[in-house]
């Protein structure tokens, strides 16, 4: 069996997701495992605060295990635009995107199945399969448009290739909404290593109560900020290259990116994981399901501090209004104050059982 996984996340990066875990879970198996990251191109790599990319770009590059990794890196690639009159003018530019596919992808034969993800790839997937006429294609939608700004040109063509896909995967019930009723929808809920979470490792703090923030999507500094002021003997951990507070506060401590399972210590010994997202939005409700932080902080059983549309399903977690002082200080205490013996751990999945039920595809 060939499987290849198609994702805006470099193969080679510290910090672990879905795709990352499903490409070494598939290799142990025994699976011919390709893993491409698209989406960037040489623009990406003199954008501030852009995407780090690891050469090198634009060949195939032999990893730990027998899969292998291809960072595609064109010389552009649709980039949305704060004007509408320039996403307009860049539209025709960027229709020439999935044109530029360098021969070495086209040249992918004899693959069973595509796990693709939202962004660059699924403008890739009609060429794709007519080369690859037997495979099946599950699109592993991530997150809403309203939230991840794509270029109109992606969401367009992403809609208007959906056709293709056997199965689309959903980290989140709610979002099975945002598509026709008549397409293979599934819900499959986010998931972790078990098995690194299990192991017994040092307690990396050198003081108690520490709360832990890792990742930097939608990160909101300045409720972090009122935690920090109104909780002075706590510790507040960020992790995320975007994870930063708008001046130094001297009991928050940035860690930058790094490597995940050195920041899984720092998950097992927390007293209290943060989701400071910055934003109200109602379509932004799904993350409460999608979110991964909000599975890890579950299974190391902390209470979980994070606005109120992220506290949908999650008992531990306390919801507050972002830059509302007075919410974020009470949910602060009534995470102090919860009973972590408490709480559920029994829905949290494993990655490999995500594996088998986008496996079953194939078999359909």
């Amino acid at each position: 069996m060939k499987v290849v996984l198609i994702s805006g996340h470099d193969a080679a990066a510290g910090r672990k997701t879905g795709f990352h875990f499903w490409a070494e879970i598939l290799d142990q198996r025994g699976i011919e495992v390709d893993f491409i990251t698209v989406g960037s191109s040489r623009i990406s790599l003199y954008k501030k605060n852009g995407k780090q990319l690891r050469p090198p770009f634009n060949t195939w590059v032999s990893m730990p295990g027998k899969w292998r990794r291809y960072t595609w890196l064109p010389p552009f690639h649709p980039i949305n635009f704060s004007s509408r009159i320039l996403n307009y003018l860049s539209w025709p530019l960027f229709s020439f995107y999935p044109l530029m596919m360098p021969e070495e992808l086209k040249s992918i034969r004899n693959v069973d199945l595509f796990i693709v993800e939202s962004g660059g790839g699924p403008l890739l997937v009609p060429q794709l399969a007519k080369r690859n006429p037997k495979a099946k294609f599950i699109y592993n939608f991530s997150d809403r448009k309203g939230v991840v700004d794509f270029h109109p040109y992606v969401v367009r063509q992403t809609e208007k290739n959906l056709s293709y896909f056997s199965m689309i995967r959903l980290n989140a019930a709610v979002v099975a909404n945002d598509f026709p009723s008549d397409l293979p929808t599934v819900y499959i809920p986010q998931a972790i290593d078990k098995a690194l979470f299990d192991r017994k490792t040092p307690n990396p703090y050198t003081k108690p109560k520490n709360a832990i923030n890792i990742g930097d999507m939608l990160f909101d500094a300045k409720s972090v900020a009122i935690m920090a002021e109104k909780f002075p003997d706590w510790t507040f951990h960020l992790f995320g290259r975007g994870a930063r507070m708008e001046s130094p506060i001297a009991n928050v401590i940035e860690h930058g990116e790094k490597p995940f399972d050195n920041i899984v210590p720092y998950l097992q010994h927390a007293d209290i994981g943060l989701a400071p997202y910055g934003v109200t939005k109602e379509d932004t409700g799904y993350l409460s399901q999608s979110s991964l932080k909000l599975v890890q902080y579950t299974y190391c059983r902390l209470p979980i501090v994070t606005p109120q549309f992220a506290t949908k399903d999650r008992p531990h977690a306390f919801g507050y209004t972002p830059g509302i002082e007075a919410t974020i200080v009470h949910a602060f205490e009534q995470a102090m104050q919860c009973d972590r013996s408490s709480i559920d751990v029994s829905g949290v999945y494993n990655w490999d059982q995500v594996i088998d039920r986008m496996l079953e595809v194939i078999k359909t």
